[in-house]
């Protein structure tokens, strides 16, 4: 289940990261200048560092006219400002409305600074040939624009041109005309800037086609392989259909890279091609899903025949009626993708309802194409601002469902794994059954060894815990003994040297009480003897109880000592609720406060930061001073009992070698953990981790 998580979440940030992309440099050309009046005013705009210009805006257009660039540019009043990027369909001249059958001149007066540089120009597809002239000379041409359709040959690939433009200002010049398409004029924004930068945009353009050509032939090349290897399951051979066709629909679209691959194919082929594509992945999807999820297809069999019978009189249409006639029933083609969504979304929703292995993933993955389709459905139709964006779902809805496959596939291996297994079981002879037993009983075995030396370890364990214990209370045991035999003896007469006697013996055996006391109060831990005391206490006066234990005595010892409370501004600790056994949890911090005592030098610092996590709904709290540190060797046997000799910084203080691992017991009876953190010389922090929860209303 993480694993396909993981491989939604990828996808959702490539589609997210790829959006905000385009939405970028949309947003982008809207801080760019605009055309007015057939005028642009580039001056002022660095194009190094803010990049092309979109020719967006209000450009000069005369209607069936093919004006040359002396007639463009001769003084004239101008009849009619034609917004760019917007097709001229849509224009209202003195005729009324135009159609998408025409020709016209589109003229645009640059001014720019005084830099002679290399400039270009990036043309996207204008429908459906196009010259242009660039201060009086003709600088690109694609298709032959001419007034008679008989003379006219389209062509609508995606062009850059570089030229010179020394001075101030500048002439653009372009000659339309359209018999092929339904759709005429420059409905795509043209960008200008640097030579370099449009050369870079190209390239960028051509890179996306191409990587999105190769992905989609190496997947759908892929699964057509999966299906020779496995015949039963017909939606593989259907969904590597669909990504080859969509695949090649990509290199008939943009910069059209078929017709560069094969020159001998005209533009109405090209676009042939194209619709037919469209309209066959669009089958084949219909076709994958219905395979895919087979058990629900019958409720939905006369859709499927419809979708299939639809999609083939189209195809049918598109290659017997000419460019020009299909294409103005574009309508026409995005309804039946319409409806080929709709029934994929049915088939869908039934294979989640009955809980159908990778339904939920195939709906993301068809949600995300559906919303991008139709965002350029809508942008076909000048409804939309952004362009293009049906080859980044398609990538997305292709990977989701290319998981959808490997996991039917995944699912097929292990019920294969599984029946194979059970035969091995039934037809196992008496020697595969003894060499069963043996391996089990070697199991046993190696399990036993490991368990003998866990008690080895635990037997060693306790023989040192016999002798530190033995140490700890013999070697003040025996001090004693000698001051008393000092004493006896007489040899120390002065009143003052027996009463330091006296104190020093008074001292071993507070020490030897306090240990005893330990060793009895961790025993009752373990053991869980201890009965806990536990209520509601606000972090604010948790905080406050702190303050009031240590800073007075640590200050009169020449500490520093702070607490600090980090928590989040918009949860107050006096919100904050901890249930704790407040006693046990000063023993805790006691041992903690006064352990750094004896190893932080006078003008060293001790302090407590607490801050809370509402995701996991626990404080954490770090005990931190400035003192000697702990060995790196020594911090895993830290909260070790009776870990001190030669090996922690207890070995120089004569601490028991028992208090931070009551300290241990206690955190983690509060259902809490303890941890640290030191290196020689550098101070030691140790970090307290507790529940803690947090009230709607506050209280004092």
């Amino acid at each position: 289940m993480r694993r396909i998580t993981f491989h939604i979440m990828m996808a959702m940030t490539l589609i997210t990261i790829l959006v905000l992309q385009v939405v970028g440099s949309l947003v982008d050309g809207n801080a760019a200048p605009q055309v007015r009046n057939g005028v642009m005013d580039v001056r002022g705009w660095d194009f190094r560092s803010q990049g092309l210009v979109p020719l967006n805006g209000q450009w000069e257009f005369n209607w069936h006219e093919l004006l040359s660039p002396a007639a463009a540019t001769a003084p004239r009043k101008v009849t009619y400002y034609a917004p760019v990027p917007a097709s001229w369909n849509q224009f209202q001249l003195q005729e009324g409305k135009r159609s998408g059958a025409g020709y016209a001149t589109y003229r645009l007066h640059i001014m720019k600074d005084d830099i002679d540089s290399l400039y270009g120009v990036w043309l996207p597809s204008i429908y459906s040939s196009y010259q242009l002239w660039v201060n009086g000379r003709l600088v690109l041409n694609e298709g032959t624009v001419s007034e008679d359709e008989n003379t006219y040959e389209p062509s609508t690939r995606r062009r850059m041109a570089m030229f010179h433009m020394p001075g101030e200002q500048a002439e653009i010049v372009i000659q339309v005309a359209n018999y092929s398409h339904q759709r005429g004029g420059i409905w795509q924004s043209p960008y200008f800037g640097l030579a370099e930068q449009t050369i870079r945009k190209s390239k960028m353009e051509t890179v996306r086609d191409s990587i999105l050509f190769g992905c989609l032939l190496m997947v759908g090349l892929y699964h057509i392989g999966l299906f020779i290897e496995r015949r039963k399951d017909r939606y593989t051979i259907l969904f590597g259909v669909l990504c080859i066709a969509m695949a090649f629909r990509i290199v008939t679209s943009g910069d059209m890279l078929l017709l560069s691959w094969l020159p001998m194919l005209s533009w109405s082929i090209n676009t042939r091609i194209e619709y037919i594509l469209m309209l066959i992945a669009a089958m084949t999807g219909v076709g994958y899903i219905r395979y895919l999820f087979t058990e629900d297809a019958d409720a939905c069999l006369r859709t499927y025949r419809f979708l299939i019978g639809g999609g083939s009189l189209l195809i049918g249409m598109t290659v017997s009626l000419p460019t020009s006639v299909f294409t103005s029933f574009l309508s026409g083609y995005q309804l039946y993708i319409v409806a080929v969504v709709l029934y994929i979304f049915a088939m869908n929703f039934r294979a989640i309802h009955h809980h159908r292995l990778g339904a939920y993933i195939a709906l993301i993955g068809f949600a995300v194409l559906s919303v991008l389709v139709l965002n350029d459905i809508l942008y076909s139709h000048e409804l939309a601002p952004i362009r293009d964006l049906a080859p980044i779902g398609l990538v997305v809805c292709i990977f989701l469902q290319s998981l959808v496959i490997s996991l039917r596939y995944s699912q097929v291996l292990t019920d294969l794994e599984s029946v194979s297994t059970e035969l091995i079981e039934l037809n196992a002879s008496l020697e595969q059954r003894i060499q069963k037993r043996t391996a089990e009983l070697v199991h046993m075995n190696a399990h036993l060894e490991k368990n003998n030396k866990e008690l080895e370890r635990m037997e060693i364990s306790r023989r040192h815990l016999f002798t530190n214990i033995s140490h700890d209370l013999r070697t003040p045991i025996t001090l004693i003994r000698g001051y008393l035999e000092v004493l006896q003896d007489e040899i120390v007469y002065d009143k003052a040297e027996q009463k330091k006697y006296i104190r020093l013996m008074l001292n071993k055996i507070n020490s030897l009480n306090h240990l005893i006391g330990d060793m009895f109060e961790l025993s009752k831990l373990e053991a869980g003897q201890v009965q806990f005391s536990k209520q509601e206490v606000l972090l604010e006066h948790f905080i406050t109880h702190l303050e009031d234990n240590y800073k007075l005595e640590l200050s009169g010892k020449g500490l520093i000592f702070a607490c600090y409370n980090e928590t989040y501004r918009d949860v107050p600790p006096a919100s904050i609720v901890l249930r704790v056994d407040l006693d046990r949890m000063t023993q805790v911090f006691d041992n903690l406060i006064y352990n750094a005592v004896k190893f932080t030098p006078a003008g060293g610092s001790i302090t407590i930061r607490i801050h809370y996590t509402a995701e996991k709904e626990t404080i954490h709290i770090e005990v931190t001073d400035t003192g000697i540190g702990v060995r790196e060797e020594d911090l895993p046997f830290i909260f070790d009992r009776f870990y001190k000799k030669d090996k922690s910084r207890n070995s120089s203080t004569g601490g028991s070698g028992i208090g931070l691992a009551i300290a241990k017991e206690v955190i983690e009876l509060h259902s809490g953990q303890i941890g640290v953190e030191s290196g020689q010389g550098a101070g030691t922090t140790f970090h307290i981790v507790l529940p803690a929860y947090r009230i709607s209303s506050p209280q004092r």
